[in-house]
């Protein structure tokens, strides 16, 4: 019994210095903490575009917009925009802002540009 106690004190020793245990240092300043300021999540931040509407499904709830930029969006109606999809026609030029959930980008606001 005492050479098996031994043994198991003597293992759990072993372990606690052994390097594969050993504690990675942490971050060296706030900065490596903290996001930065200037850098907010995608996901929070609300995005703005003008563009004209190229298509509109009312059943899914989904239109696309081709931005002043050039660059075509997948925009799903929101909650409070879904009413307004009957509105937008086709080359109609809209203001929309939106924000990213869940992978999808949602209008939250559509006004005439």
């Amino acid at each position: 019994m005492k050479a098996s106690t031994g043994l198991a004190i003597g293992a759990l020793a072993f372990a606690l210095v052994s390097p594969s245990f050993a504690v990675e240092p942490g971050p060296t300043s706030s900065r490596e903490i903290a996001p930065s300021a200037n850098k907010p999540s995608a996901f929070a931040v609300p995005r703005h575009t003008t563009g004209d509407v190229v298509s509109v499904s009312k059943r899914a709830q989904l239109f696309t917009l081709r931005t002043t930029d050039g660059e075509t969006i997948l925009l799903r109606a929101g909650a409070d925009t879904a009413p307004i999809l009957s509105t937008l026609k086709k080359g109609k030029r809209v203001k929309v802002s939106y924000r990213n959930s869940q992978g999808e980008k949602v209008a939250t606001r559509i006004t005439p540009a």
